[in-house]
């Protein structure tokens, strides 16, 4: 299955996104859909998935349909956050929230691929909360790193209080608490008063396209890793 390339052979979001950021920074995605989601599809004859009749016959089942899936919803997310962190100049609050919230969105489905592929008999493929679901996966998964989830914890962070706390204070027109700041300027007089301002530590503050790029480096560094040491080096169960 080899022969088949995401630049040639995926969907359009596929094709899309390998030039502009899979081939460089996550290149392990094009080979896990080599190993694993191409020989789902009816290539050469289309890019769809087979009918359960047809997965039978190759020895695949829901839990693989699944599975690909994520796999697929992962590059979704980061595209859209390409996307914004590749647009104009400067970024408002609305687009950074978006992007943090994407970023966040494609950790949260690649932990729960990852909890999946690693223990397929643990989980039922269409289930999405309760027992032997996509959040116990996800959550034993991240139980399972221990320590090394602390890698995006600051993007996690970020993003909740993005998404459930108040909005951020800026200086000028786009800068805003760098990640591991935001909790510092919960009382926005901090920046909003003058006598404040005049002695604001601006080195807690950075541009909001900053503040993505760096989410955007961590969240791939994370999903390099995690594709290289959890999905790559077995077989497909």
């Amino acid at each position: 299955m080899n022969h088949y390339r995401l630049a040639t052979d995926g969907d359009n979001l596929e094709r899309i996104c390998w030039p502009l950021f899979l081939q460089n920074q996550l290149p392990g995605y094009e080979t896990f859909w080599q190993r694993y989601v191409v020989p789902l599809s009816n290539r050469p004859r289309n890019i769809w998935l087979k009918t359960d009749e047809e997965l039978e016959q190759i020895g695949k089942t829901h839990h693989h349909v699944c599975i690909a899936q994520l796999h697929y919803t992962v590059l979704w997310h980061l595209h859209r956050a390409f996307v914004i962190l590749s647009s104009g100049d400067a970024m408002s609050a609305d687009e950074l929230t978006e992007g943090m919230v994407r970023l966040s969105s494609a950790l949260d489905v690649a932990d729960e691929l990852l909890g999946r592929f690693t223990n397929p008999a643990g989980y039922e493929p269409w289930k999405e909360t309760g027992k032997r679901s996509g959040k116990t996966a996800r959550g034993n998964w991240r139980r399972k790193l221990g320590k090394k989830i602390r890698l995006i914890k600051r993007l996690r962070d970020y993003r909740n209080h993005l998404v459930h706390g108040r909005i951020m204070p800026s200086i000028e027109i786009d800068s805003y608490p760098a990640m591991g700041h935001e909790s510092d300027y919960f009382d926005w007089r901090k920046v909003t008063g003058p006598q404040n301002l005049a002695s604001l530590d601006r080195s807690h503050f950075r541009r909001a396209r900053e503040i993505l790029a760096s989410a955007w480096e961590i969240a791939l560094s994370y999903l390099r890793d995690m594709w290289a040491q959890h999905l790559l080096p077995l077989k497909a169960p």
